[in-house]
C-alpha cells in the first residue's frame, strides 16, 4: 500500500520561501527582513492536479490545498507576487525551492516580455534558463570531464526575475512537482 504523505511536510520547505524577500538571496537560506522584502508581499499556495481523459481531450482537475497526496500525484505550486509599496518596484526576485519529497516536474510559468525564468541544480547558489551540470563521460578510451545541461528532475530551485511590479499590481506564477 502506499504510504500517504502529508500536505504539511511538503508545506515546511515553502515556508521559508515564504519569507524570503523579493531579492536575490537564495531561498534555503533565512534572510532577515529587507526594504525589498517589505515592497513585496509573496504568497505560496499548494494545490492537486490530476489530469483524466474525457471524449479524447485531456482535462485537469485542481484540488485547493488538499490534505494529503500520494507518490506518483502531481502538485501546482503557485506564488503570488504582490507589490504593497505604493510605488512601483523594480526588479524582484522571487525565488521558490522545490519542496522536500518532491521533483520538479515542469509547466513552470514561462518567461515572457515582463520575467525571465530561471532555475538551479544547487540550492539556490546559482541559476540559469538551462542549468548546466559537470559530468565525466569516457570518449575515444579517455575520461572526459565536460558540461550538461540538467535535466529538469533535478531541478532544486526556480525564480523569477521580474522587470518591474506597477503600484498595486499581483502575479501569480507557478511550477508543477510530482511527489516522490
Amino acid at each position: 500500500m502506499k504510504k500517504l504523505m502529508t500536505i504539511m511536510a511538503l508545506m515546511g520547505t515553502m515556508a521559508a520561501a515564504q519569507q524570503t524577500p523579493a531579492t536575490a538571496t537564495p531561498a534555503a537560506t533565512p534572510a532577515k527582513p529587507t526594504q525589498a522584502a517589505s515592497a513585496v508581499r509573496v504568497t505560496l499556495a499548494q494545490d492537486q492536479i490530476k489530469t483524466a481523459t474525457v471524449d479524447g481531450k485531456a482535462t485537469e482537475t485542481v484540488t485547493l490545498a488538499p490534505k494529503t497526496v500520494l507518490p506518483g500525484d502531481v502538485l501546482r505550486e503557485e506564488v503570488t507576487v504582490a507589490n504593497v509599496a505604493g510605488k512601483v518596484v523594480k526588479s524582484p526576485v522571487i525565488s521558490v525551492p522545490v519542496p522536500k519529497g518532491t521533483v520538479y516536474s515542469g509547466n513552470a510559468t514561462p518567461s515572457g516580455d515582463r520575467w525571465n525564468t530561471q532555475y538551479s541544480v544547487d540550492n539556490g547558489k546559482s541559476y540559469a534558463v538551462t542549468p548546466m551540470k559537470t559530468v565525466t563521460v569516457t570518449e575515444n578510451g579517455k575520461s572526459v570531464t565536460k558540461q550538461v545541461a540538467a535535466a529538469p528532475a533535478e531541478y532544486t530551485n526556480v525564480r523569477w526575475v521580474i522587470g518591474q511590479l506597477g503600484v498595486d499590481e499581483s502575479l501569480k506564477l507557478s511550477f508543477r512537482v510530482r511527489v516522490n
